[in-house]
């Protein structure tokens, strides 16, 4: 495990009474780095979150934040009626993710025919698996570092899994986990080589494991995953993984994990995510897309500019000195207009990144596919001449973490990792 500096951990009841969640929560304490620890019940849990001891904002240039870690249990044998008393009774734990005990297995709607409708933006739904919310690493962007909640039970979602894939037949592919780069909690944790080994017996059921922006993998490449896990990593040029993504692994090293995770027979995918558009994003993100295929062979790489930052929050975030000029500008001439994602972003901006980083996969590796990520209807459209060259629509595509996008779908390029 990489260890973290914390402000506080907290243990909520029902760990110790439990022999290998509380195994568990001993082998990570060893990594959490704090001389304050509480045994909480529900209460005292509900009265921390009331007095703000788990803020939620964007980390902005502070790479020092040491969170509040929760060592949390699932609750997948509570009744609704005990769900509801509790949401009555401690509203306060019900407001963070993952804080009260329920979900795991969960359904993103994101993608559904009415959330098309409604945003105008392409994605598709799944249920995907989630045991850990909060992260190592400090990207200016991201808010996931100020609190981390831990499922120490994660033998009981293991035993959920299977009623989920009946329920959803034709879902092929699995993610776990986009609430943190997981695998810096590994091997002491153990969430990774149960889901790996699970999906090792399915058929047709695949597991994407999201490293993330981490490159700590030494645990996964002697597990037996009988091709059924794909590793996924978020990269991004020289600039952006230096300045901001605070403590999280280089452009280089990134890659290198991948090569490694490749040689050990994982399929191995990319998120360019999130492209900030710095000085010369043009000569580094083509950097990045070489070194990418120099190393690996993905058979699928997605791609998506900054979400979620205005043009105000992007000076309270960053070191806009190192941004390219006419990104600014334009963001500040788009204040107040109405805008998809939460970023104003002008379209016509966000396709000129794009047509150059699909231009510069097609000179490199014209046979790997590639996809936007949560993107305009409009965008697809307007790019539709590259999508269709790979059989590729808006309404039919795949992703890192699109429900049907397992290893062996006909669009996907068929990589030999023996």
């Amino acid at each position: 495990m990489i260890p973290l500096k914390a402000s506080k951990l907290y243990i909520v009841e029902g760990i110790e009474e439990n022999p290998i969640a509380r195994q568990r929560s001993e082998r990570l304490k060893s990594g959490i780095i704090t001389d304050n620890i509480e045994y909480v019940d529900d209460e005292k849990l509900n009265n921390a979150v009331l007095s703000d001891e788990f803020r939620v904002k964007n980390h902005g240039m502070n790479a020092d934040i040491k969170p509040v870690v929760v060592f949390n249990r699932y609750r997948f044998e509570d009744t609704p009626e005990e769900r509801k008393r509790r949401q009555e009774k401690y509203p306060g734990i019900f407001k963070i993710t993952r804080l009260s005990g329920y979900g795991g297995i969960d359904w993103r709607e994101s993608g559904s025919r009415a959330y098309r409708k409604r945003t105008g933006l392409v994605c598709n739904p799944a249920f995907q698996l989630h045991s850990i919310v909060g992260c190592h690493f400090r990207c200016s962007y991201c808010h996931l570092g100020h609190f981390v909640n831990i499922m120490m039970n994660m033998e009981d979602m293991i035993t959920y899994i299977d009623d989920t894939i009946k329920r959803a037949p034709g879902q092929t592919l699995y993610q776990y986990d986009n609430y943190t780069d997981t695998v810096c909690f590994e091997p002491e944790y153990g969430g990774s080589k149960l889901l790996v080994e699970y999906f090792a017996q399915r058929e047709k059921e695949y597991l994407e494991l999201y490293v993330g922006k981490s490159s700590h993998v030494d645990h996964l490449l002697k597990l037996d995953h009988k091709g059924h896990t794909l590793c996924c990593w978020s990269v991004s040029g020289i600039t952006q993984s230096q300045n901001f993504e605070y403590k999280a692994a280089s452009m280089e090293d990134r890659i290198e994990s991948a090569r490694l995770c490749q040689e050990a027979g994982y399929h191995v995918r990319f998120r360019l995510s999130p492209i900030i558009p710095v000085k010369n994003w043009q000569e580094e993100n083509r950097e990045l897309i070489r070194l990418i295929f120099s190393q690996t062979r993905p058979d699928l790489i997605t791609f998506e500019t900054l979400r979620f930052l205005d043009y105000n929050k992007i000076h309270q975030t960053m070191d806009t000195s190192l941004l390219d000029p006419e990104f600014i500008n334009l963001m500040k001439e788009a204040q107040g207009k109405p805008c998809l994602q939460g970023c104003q972003i002008p379209h016509e901006y966000r396709k000129k990144i794009y047509r150059f980083i699909i231009d510069e996969i097609e000179k490199l590796s014209p046979e790997t596919p590639y996809a936007l990520c949560r993107a305009s209807r409009k965008m697809w459209e307007d790019l539709e001449e590259d999508f269709t060259r790979h059989g590729q629509s808006p309404d039919y595509y795949v992703c890192n973490c699109g429900p049907y996008s397992a290893p062996g779908h006909e669009l996907l390029a068929q990589k030999s990792y023996s």
